[in-house]
């Protein structure tokens, strides 16, 4: 059983398709949570009924209103007597242990200010390169990383999800909590404010889940350029941390190499049109 209290929260959209199975396998860690909150974008289904019905709390922002920073601060503050807040995303599966794997993992570190779990890929529904950078992001062993890490890992340091993770409210507030105004990459500025103040970013890698994108060339280049701008216009990550160029050469490399050592050797082609489509995506994001 968990030392703490911990909330849960998913923010949600038309997920009455996609939450039910998330929703009982929560229910079946309802030992290790206190409180469970749905903040809604205005659904047009059966979303917010079948949250209430799992009990959960259920609150409702305007889409016009949202933001992904904003409506992960409203909901640390609904959250507020909790002493950590598992966020998450409605689209992810997770496995029978999950939460209570990263719950365990970090009240072993009373200087960590969020942790995040692994991802894999439903090959159902993924492709062969998700599933390749999901093993780049997300390795088979749990990492604690703070700012002496930035001289190795570089931007790294600061990469967290929060697809799957959990903050510690204390630190959480102590930083200043998540911008009203941030709509992309949220979790990654949350991680470089913590590693540059001091905390540790945890990675536990026994806290599964699965989460899958299959995004196309177009739908690449549409996500670089959401990255590109963000870096822009936080331009202090990069200057703390270095160049993301930097993580993406070495994942081109990577990723080359697992398809040659895989015997897929001849989707080379297609990599390098996508690793482009992020590259120019990238630059147009940052102009």
């Amino acid at each position: 059983m968990p030392k703490s209290k911990v909330g849960l929260f998913i923010p949600t959209l038309n997920a009455a398709t996609v939450l039910p199975k998330t929703l009982a396998v929560i229910q079946q860690s309802d030992n290790w949570l206190y409180r469970k909150l749905v903040i809604d974008s205005e659904s047009t289904d059966e979303t917010e009924s079948l949250a209430m019905a799992a009990g959960f709390e259920c609150r409702t922002i305007s889409q016009q209103e949202f933001t992904h920073g904003k409506v992960r601060h409203w909901a640390s503050e609904i959250l507020s007597d909790c002493d950590y807040i598992i966020m998450m995303t409605q689209d992810v599966k997770l496995t029978p242990n999950a939460i209570r794997n990263l719950i365990m993992f970090i009240e072993q570190y009373p200087n960590m200010l969020v942790a995040y779990g692994r991802q894999r890929v439903d090959m159902h529904k993924g492709s062969i390169f998700e599933y390749k950078a999901r093993l780049f992001n997300y390795p088979a062993h749990n990492l604690v990383k703070t700012k002496a890490d930035i001289p190795e890992l570089g931007v790294m340091t600061a990469f967290s999800s929060d697809a799957f993770s959990i903050y510690s409210q204390p630190k959480l507030r102590e930083i200043g909590n998540f911008p009203d105004d941030i709509n992309f990459a949220e979790d990654n500025y949350m991680a470089a404010t913590g590693i540059l103040k001091g905390f540790e970013v945890g990675y536990c890698a026994d806290a599964e889940v699965k989460h899958t994108h299959h995004y196309t060339l177009l739908g690449e280049y549409q996500r670089y350029i959401s990255i590109g701008k963000f870096h822009r216009q936080n331009p202090w990550i990069q200057k703390s941390f270095g160049r993301n160029e930097s993580a993406g050469i070495k994942s081109v490399f990577s990723e080359y190499g697992f398809l040659i050592k895989k015997g897929y050797w001849y989707l080379i082609p297609y990599s390098t049109a996508r690793f482009g489509a992020k590259f120019l995506g990238y630059k147009r994001g940052q102009y």
